[in-house]
Protein backbone atom coordinates (compact mmCIF):
# COMPACT_ATOMS: atom_id res chain seq x y z
CA UNK A 1 0.00 0.00 0.00
CA UNK A 2 1.33 3.43 -0.96
CA UNK A 3 2.15 5.83 1.86
CA UNK A 4 -0.49 8.30 0.70
CA UNK A 5 -3.12 5.55 0.93
CA UNK A 6 -2.36 4.80 4.58
CA UNK A 7 -4.04 6.57 7.46
CA UNK A 8 -1.68 8.26 9.93
CA UNK A 9 -2.36 9.27 13.53
CA UNK A 10 -0.09 11.85 15.16
CA UNK A 11 -0.51 11.83 18.94
CA UNK A 12 1.19 14.65 20.84
CA UNK A 13 1.52 15.66 24.48
CA UNK A 14 1.98 19.42 24.08
CA UNK A 15 -0.15 21.39 26.52
CA UNK A 16 -2.43 24.27 25.58
CA UNK A 17 -4.53 25.51 22.68
CA UNK A 18 -1.64 27.26 20.90
CA UNK A 19 0.46 24.12 20.47
CA UNK A 20 -2.50 21.91 19.65
CA UNK A 21 -3.37 24.36 16.87
CA UNK A 22 0.28 24.29 15.79
CA UNK A 23 0.02 20.54 15.29
CA UNK A 24 -3.29 20.88 13.45
CA UNK A 25 -1.88 23.50 11.09
CA UNK A 26 1.22 21.39 10.44
CA UNK A 27 -0.86 18.30 9.71
CA UNK A 28 -3.18 20.31 7.45
CA UNK A 29 -0.14 21.03 5.30
CA UNK A 30 0.66 17.31 5.18
CA UNK A 31 -2.95 16.74 4.10
CA UNK A 32 -2.51 19.29 1.32
CA UNK A 33 0.45 17.18 0.14
CA UNK A 34 -1.91 14.24 -0.20
CA UNK A 35 -1.36 12.37 3.07
CA UNK A 36 -4.15 11.18 5.37
CA UNK A 37 -3.12 12.40 8.80
CA UNK A 38 -5.06 13.27 11.95
CA UNK A 39 -4.05 14.82 15.29
CA UNK A 40 -4.78 13.40 18.75
CA UNK A 41 -4.00 15.57 21.80
CA UNK A 42 -2.93 13.23 24.62
CA UNK A 43 -2.53 16.09 27.12
CA UNK A 44 -6.32 16.39 27.32
CA UNK A 45 -6.48 12.96 28.93
CA UNK A 46 -3.31 12.55 30.98
CA UNK A 47 -0.57 14.85 32.35
CA UNK A 48 3.05 14.51 31.27
CA UNK A 49 5.09 12.38 33.68
CA UNK A 50 8.62 10.96 33.56
CA UNK A 51 9.08 7.32 32.67
CA UNK A 52 9.95 6.15 36.16
CA UNK A 53 6.57 7.31 37.46
CA UNK A 54 4.83 6.05 34.33
CA UNK A 55 6.34 2.63 34.89
CA UNK A 56 5.11 2.55 38.50
CA UNK A 57 1.59 3.53 37.46
CA UNK A 58 1.57 0.91 34.70
CA UNK A 59 2.68 -1.85 37.04
CA UNK A 60 0.05 -0.95 39.65
CA UNK A 61 -2.60 -0.77 36.88
CA UNK A 62 -3.50 2.83 37.69
CA UNK A 63 -7.12 3.53 36.75
CA UNK A 64 -6.53 6.96 35.15
CA UNK A 65 -3.59 5.70 33.10
CA UNK A 66 -5.50 2.65 31.86
CA UNK A 67 -8.51 4.80 30.99
CA UNK A 68 -6.23 7.08 28.97
CA UNK A 69 -4.71 4.04 27.22
CA UNK A 70 -8.17 2.74 26.41
CA UNK A 71 -9.01 6.00 24.64
CA UNK A 72 -5.62 6.16 22.90
CA UNK A 73 -5.76 2.49 21.89
CA UNK A 74 -9.17 2.94 20.29
CA UNK A 75 -7.67 5.75 18.22
CA UNK A 76 -4.54 3.85 17.14
CA UNK A 77 -6.50 0.84 15.87
CA UNK A 78 -8.14 3.01 13.18
CA UNK A 79 -4.81 3.84 11.53
CA UNK A 80 -1.96 2.10 9.72
CA UNK A 81 0.80 4.43 10.98
CA UNK A 82 1.17 5.87 14.48
CA UNK A 83 3.43 8.87 15.21
CA UNK A 84 4.17 9.44 18.89
CA UNK A 85 5.22 13.08 18.94
CA UNK A 86 7.19 14.25 21.99
CA UNK A 87 8.05 10.93 23.60
CA UNK A 88 5.90 11.26 26.73
CA UNK A 89 3.46 8.96 28.54
CA UNK A 90 3.33 5.80 26.41
CA UNK A 91 4.60 2.66 28.11
CA UNK A 92 6.39 0.10 25.89
CA UNK A 93 4.24 -2.75 27.22
CA UNK A 94 1.10 -0.90 26.09
CA UNK A 95 2.49 -0.64 22.54
CA UNK A 96 3.10 -4.38 22.17
CA UNK A 97 -0.52 -5.04 21.21
CA UNK A 98 -0.34 -2.88 18.07
CA UNK A 99 0.94 -3.99 14.65
CA UNK A 100 0.87 -0.51 13.18
CA UNK A 101 4.07 1.14 11.98
CA UNK A 102 5.14 2.97 15.13
CA UNK A 103 7.18 6.16 14.82
CA UNK A 104 8.87 7.74 17.83
CA UNK A 105 9.63 11.44 17.97
CA UNK A 106 11.48 13.40 20.63
CA UNK A 107 13.23 16.78 20.76
CA UNK A 108 15.73 15.48 23.28
CA UNK A 109 17.35 17.61 25.88
CA UNK A 110 20.08 15.03 26.63
CA UNK A 111 19.86 15.82 30.34
CA UNK A 112 16.36 14.34 30.34
CA UNK A 113 16.77 11.54 27.79
CA UNK A 114 17.19 8.94 30.53
CA UNK A 115 13.78 9.80 31.93
CA UNK A 116 11.84 10.28 28.68
CA UNK A 117 13.17 8.71 25.50
CA UNK A 118 15.78 6.05 26.27
CA UNK A 119 13.49 3.71 28.30
CA UNK A 120 10.85 3.55 25.53
CA UNK A 121 12.37 4.30 22.12
CA UNK A 122 13.39 0.72 21.26
CA UNK A 123 9.68 -0.21 21.13
CA UNK A 124 9.23 1.75 17.89
CA UNK A 125 9.98 0.89 14.26
CA UNK A 126 11.14 4.34 13.18
CA UNK A 127 12.79 7.21 15.08
CA UNK A 128 12.31 10.77 13.83
CA UNK A 129 14.47 12.90 16.12
CA UNK A 130 14.55 16.70 16.33
CA UNK A 131 17.91 17.13 18.07
CA UNK A 132 20.63 16.26 15.53
CA UNK A 133 23.20 16.05 18.35
CA UNK A 134 21.27 13.07 19.77
CA UNK A 135 21.03 10.93 16.63
CA UNK A 136 24.12 8.99 17.68
CA UNK A 137 22.55 8.29 21.09
CA UNK A 138 19.59 6.52 19.49
CA UNK A 139 21.93 4.42 17.39
CA UNK A 140 23.94 3.51 20.52
CA UNK A 141 20.68 2.46 22.25
CA UNK A 142 20.11 -0.08 19.49
CA UNK A 143 17.45 1.87 17.61
CA UNK A 144 17.11 1.37 13.87
CA UNK A 145 15.76 3.70 11.19
CA UNK A 146 16.82 6.94 12.85
CA UNK A 147 16.66 10.23 10.97
CA UNK A 148 16.57 13.97 11.63
CA UNK A 149 13.10 15.53 11.78
CA UNK A 150 13.45 19.30 12.37
CA UNK A 151 10.91 21.00 14.60
CA UNK A 152 10.57 24.00 12.33
CA UNK A 153 9.17 27.31 13.44
CA UNK A 154 6.76 27.79 16.32
CA UNK A 155 4.63 29.67 13.82
CA UNK A 156 3.28 28.22 10.61
CA UNK A 157 4.54 31.42 9.12
CA UNK A 158 5.58 31.00 5.53
CA UNK A 159 3.46 34.10 4.88
CA UNK A 160 5.86 36.10 7.09
CA UNK A 161 8.97 34.51 5.61
CA UNK A 162 7.87 35.42 2.09
CA UNK A 163 7.56 39.15 2.75
CA UNK A 164 9.98 41.46 0.95
CA UNK A 165 13.26 41.35 2.85
CA UNK A 166 15.83 43.96 1.83
CA UNK A 167 18.74 45.57 3.65
CA UNK A 168 16.72 48.77 3.88
CA UNK A 169 13.81 46.97 5.53
CA UNK A 170 16.27 45.28 7.92
CA UNK A 171 17.77 48.64 8.92
CA UNK A 172 14.27 49.99 9.57
CA UNK A 173 13.48 47.31 12.13
CA UNK A 174 12.88 48.96 15.48
CA UNK A 175 14.41 46.38 17.84
CA UNK A 176 18.16 45.73 18.00
CA UNK A 177 18.48 42.71 20.32
CA UNK A 178 15.73 40.31 21.40
CA UNK A 179 15.18 37.12 23.37
CA UNK A 180 11.91 35.35 24.20
CA UNK A 181 12.26 32.61 26.77
CA UNK A 182 12.86 31.91 30.43
CA UNK A 183 15.46 34.04 32.19
CA UNK A 184 16.43 31.14 34.46
CA UNK A 185 16.10 28.16 32.11
CA UNK A 186 15.72 24.63 33.42
CA UNK A 187 16.69 23.63 36.94
CA UNK A 188 19.96 21.89 37.68
CA UNK A 189 18.13 20.17 40.52
CA UNK A 190 14.50 19.04 40.41
CA UNK A 191 11.86 20.73 42.57
CA UNK A 192 14.30 23.46 43.67
CA UNK A 193 11.84 26.11 42.51
CA UNK A 194 9.62 25.20 45.47
CA UNK A 195 12.18 26.27 48.08
CA UNK A 196 11.86 29.99 49.01
CA UNK A 197 14.98 32.20 48.84
CA UNK A 198 17.24 29.32 47.73
CA UNK A 199 15.40 29.00 44.44
CA UNK A 200 16.99 32.15 42.98
CA UNK A 201 20.63 31.16 43.51
CA UNK A 202 22.49 31.25 40.19
CA UNK A 203 24.10 27.82 40.41
CA UNK A 204 20.70 26.13 40.68
CA UNK A 205 19.59 27.27 37.22
CA UNK A 206 21.06 26.64 33.79
CA UNK A 207 20.67 30.14 32.33
CA UNK A 208 20.31 32.58 35.21
CA UNK A 209 23.89 33.87 35.54
CA UNK A 210 24.36 33.97 31.76
CA UNK A 211 21.16 35.91 31.09
CA UNK A 212 21.74 38.37 33.95
CA UNK A 213 25.17 39.22 32.51
CA UNK A 214 23.67 39.80 29.06
CA UNK A 215 20.99 42.00 30.60
CA UNK A 216 23.58 44.09 32.45
CA UNK A 217 25.79 44.53 29.36
CA UNK A 218 23.11 45.68 26.88
CA UNK A 219 20.54 48.35 27.71
CA UNK A 220 18.87 47.95 24.29
CA UNK A 221 18.08 44.24 24.73
CA UNK A 222 14.35 43.40 24.88
CA UNK A 223 13.44 40.28 26.88
CA UNK A 224 10.13 38.49 27.33
CA UNK A 225 9.39 35.32 29.25
CA UNK A 226 9.22 33.93 32.75
CA UNK A 227 11.29 35.78 35.41
CA UNK A 228 11.90 38.83 33.18
CA UNK A 229 10.63 42.17 34.49
CA UNK A 230 8.69 42.66 31.25
CA UNK A 231 6.88 39.36 31.76
CA UNK A 232 5.53 37.18 28.97
CA UNK A 233 4.43 38.24 25.51
CA UNK A 234 1.20 36.97 23.99
CA UNK A 235 1.70 34.34 21.28
CA UNK A 236 -0.28 36.34 18.76
CA UNK A 237 2.08 39.33 19.17
CA UNK A 238 5.30 37.38 18.59
CA UNK A 239 5.26 37.35 14.73
CA UNK A 240 5.16 41.16 14.55
CA UNK A 241 7.76 41.35 17.33
CA UNK A 242 10.11 39.06 15.43
CA UNK A 243 9.56 40.72 12.09
CA UNK A 244 10.72 44.04 13.55
CA UNK A 245 13.89 42.71 15.23
CA UNK A 246 17.45 42.58 13.93
CA UNK A 247 19.52 40.31 16.19
CA UNK A 248 18.29 37.39 18.28
CA UNK A 249 20.07 35.53 21.06
CA UNK A 250 19.55 31.77 21.35
CA UNK A 251 20.42 29.80 24.48
CA UNK A 252 19.71 26.10 25.09
CA UNK A 253 19.39 24.32 28.43
CA UNK A 254 21.77 21.64 27.26
CA UNK A 255 23.19 20.01 24.12
CA UNK A 256 21.58 21.17 20.90
CA UNK A 257 20.66 22.76 18.58
CA UNK A 258 17.00 21.82 18.96
CA UNK A 259 14.71 24.61 20.17
CA UNK A 260 12.14 26.42 18.06
CA UNK A 261 14.02 29.74 18.25
CA UNK A 262 16.58 28.11 15.97
CA UNK A 263 13.98 28.17 13.18
CA UNK A 264 11.92 31.18 14.27
CA UNK A 265 14.85 33.55 13.90
CA UNK A 266 15.75 32.21 10.47
CA UNK A 267 12.19 32.38 9.20
CA UNK A 268 11.81 36.03 10.22
CA UNK A 269 15.19 37.17 8.93
CA UNK A 270 16.78 37.74 12.33
CA UNK A 271 20.54 37.33 12.72
CA UNK A 272 20.90 34.44 15.17
CA UNK A 273 23.72 34.29 17.70
CA UNK A 274 23.46 30.82 19.18
CA UNK A 275 25.18 28.52 21.65
CA UNK A 276 26.17 24.91 20.82
CA UNK A 277 28.63 26.35 18.32
CA UNK A 278 30.21 22.99 17.49
CA UNK A 279 26.88 21.44 16.45
CA UNK A 280 25.23 24.27 14.55
CA UNK A 281 26.51 23.14 11.16
CA UNK A 282 24.17 20.14 11.32
CA UNK A 283 21.30 22.58 10.72
CA UNK A 284 22.72 25.84 9.31
CA UNK A 285 25.98 26.85 7.66
CA UNK A 286 28.11 28.30 10.47
CA UNK A 287 29.19 31.92 9.91
CA UNK A 288 27.14 32.13 6.70
CA UNK A 289 23.64 31.40 7.99
CA UNK A 290 24.12 31.46 11.76
CA UNK A 291 26.70 32.73 14.26
CA UNK A 292 27.83 30.47 17.09
CA UNK A 293 29.43 31.17 20.46
CA UNK A 294 31.16 28.89 22.94
CA UNK A 295 30.97 30.96 26.12
CA UNK A 296 29.57 34.14 27.64
CA UNK A 297 32.56 36.28 26.69
CA UNK A 298 32.41 35.29 23.04
CA UNK A 299 28.65 35.84 23.01
CA UNK A 300 29.00 39.42 24.29
CA UNK A 301 31.81 40.10 21.80
CA UNK A 302 29.68 38.87 18.89
CA UNK A 303 26.62 40.83 19.94
CA UNK A 304 28.70 44.01 20.06
CA UNK A 305 30.35 43.28 16.73
CA UNK A 306 27.14 42.73 14.78
CA UNK A 307 25.46 45.69 16.44
CA UNK A 308 28.06 47.81 14.63
CA UNK A 309 28.13 45.75 11.41
CA UNK A 310 24.51 45.51 10.35
CA UNK A 311 25.24 44.87 6.68
CA UNK A 312 27.06 41.66 7.64
CA UNK A 313 24.24 40.84 10.05
CA UNK A 314 21.69 41.29 7.26
CA UNK A 315 23.61 39.07 4.84
CA UNK A 316 23.74 36.20 7.34
CA UNK A 317 20.08 36.66 8.27
CA UNK A 318 19.15 36.73 4.57
CA UNK A 319 21.04 33.49 3.94
CA UNK A 320 19.38 31.83 6.93
CA UNK A 321 15.97 32.91 5.72
CA UNK A 322 16.61 31.36 2.31
CA UNK A 323 17.84 28.13 3.94
CA UNK A 324 14.68 28.06 6.04
CA UNK A 325 12.48 28.36 2.96
CA UNK A 326 14.44 25.65 1.15
CA UNK A 327 14.62 23.07 3.96
CA UNK A 328 12.81 24.05 7.15
CA UNK A 329 9.46 25.48 6.17
CA UNK A 330 6.59 23.23 7.22
CA UNK A 331 5.99 21.88 3.73
CA UNK A 332 9.69 21.05 3.20
CA UNK A 333 9.93 19.36 6.62
CA UNK A 334 6.98 17.13 5.72
CA UNK A 335 8.37 16.34 2.28
CA UNK A 336 11.66 15.19 3.80
CA UNK A 337 9.85 13.28 6.54
CA UNK A 338 7.79 11.28 4.08
CA UNK A 339 10.80 10.70 1.81
CA UNK A 340 12.69 9.20 4.74
CA UNK A 341 9.69 7.19 5.90
CA UNK A 342 8.95 5.87 2.43
CA UNK A 343 12.56 4.71 2.02
CA UNK A 344 12.45 2.90 5.38
CA UNK A 345 9.13 1.20 4.67
CA UNK A 346 10.32 0.07 1.23
CA UNK A 347 13.45 -1.46 2.79
CA UNK A 348 11.32 -3.32 5.34
CA UNK A 349 9.25 -5.06 2.64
Amino acid sequence: MKLKDQKILLAHSNVGEFYNNWHIKRCNIATELGYKIDVFNMSQYFPNILFQKLDRLWKKRDYKLLKFYEILGNQITNYEIFIHFGGWNIHPDFLEQFNQVKIFHCADDPDSSLTISKPVCSSYDVHAISNPACIKDYVSWGCENVFFWPLGSTFINEEYALKNFTFESYLNRSRKFIFIGSKFGAQNFRFIHKIPFINRCNFLWKKKYFMEKIESEFSNFIFFGSHWSSGRISDDLIPEFYFNSQIGLNVHNSLGPVNSRLYDYASFGILQICDNKNNLSSVFDLNKEIIGYSDLGECIQLLRYYEKNLEEAYTIAFNARNRFLQEYSTIEIWKNFFTNLNSILNLKK
